[in-house]
Order: C-alpha cells, then sequence, then structure tokens
C-alpha cells in the first residue's frame, strides 16, 4: 500500500478582531452615530449626495401617484381637472409632506426605524419606483 504523504498544515484563520475591514466598518458607524445626533444644515441635506432630495422625492411621487389614482379612481375625473380645481389644497399638502421630512433631518435625525414592514430600504425602493 502506498505511503500517504503528510498534508501542509493549514494557514491560521483570521479572528473577527484581526479583520481590518470589521474595525473599519465599525469606525465607520460609530462616526454615522456620532454625526447623527448633531444638527445639519440645509445645504448638506439638500446637497446632491444628501438624504434630502432622494428621501423627499420619494415621498412626494408615492404620495401623488396614490392620491391621483384614488382620486380619479373616487371621483372618475382625470388628474389634471382635480389639479385645475383644488392647486391650493394640493400645493399645501405637498409642501406639509416637505416640511414633515425635512425638519427631522435638520434637527440631525438621520436614524431611521423599520416599523412592520416599513423599512427605510422599502421607503426608497417605493420612492425610486414611483418617481
Amino acid at each position: 500500500m502506498p505511503e500517504v504523504p503528510d498534508l501542509p498544515e493549514m494557514p491560521p484563520t483570521l479572528k473577527e478582531s484581526d479583520n481590518p475591514m470589521i474595525e473599519i466598518k465599525d469606525a465607520v458607524t460609530a462616526a454615522r452615530n456620532q454625526k447623527a445626533d448633531e444638527p445639519s444644515d440645509f445645504v448638506d441635506v439638500m446637497a446632491f449626495s444628501g438624504i434630502g432630495p432622494e428621501l423627499i422625492n420619494g415621498r412626494l411621487a408615492m404620495l401623488g401617484f396614490t392620491a391621483a389614482m384614488g382620486a380619479e379612481w373616487a371621483t372618475s375625473k382625470p388628474v389634471v381637472q382635480q389639479l385645475m380645481q383644488t392647486p391650493y389644497l394640493i400645493a399645501g399638502t405637498f409642501a406639509a409632506i416637505i416640511a414633515a421630512s425635512l425638519i427631522p433631518l435638520l434637527q440631525g435625525n438621520k436614524n431611521r426605524t423599520a416599523v412592520g414592514p416599513w423599512t427605510p430600504s422599502a421607503e426608497v425602493w417605493n420612492g425610486r419606483t414611483a418617481m
């Protein structure tokens, strides 16, 4: 019977504490949590890479699509006709949604939590779909 050679030793595995990516991830998370409580200025929130534009546009798109479909179904009137009949009510509703979205962001509250199926990632996905 042929002799089986000894297998080479396996290299030691990395422990979680030895992994530099975990350290970087922890540092980024700590920095985000530290900044989350600080108030933000309007320019930072509404910057091209800021959270404001996508969040607000997504919410307005979802609201507009749902309201238009529901109102058209309930009244059998086209959306344009309804918009011409009540422009101030619609503009006021959109202004309230914009203010309700901006105020927490300007106060530094960027930690949005999930409530049942309403998660921040689902909100972004639905907003992008509605846009």
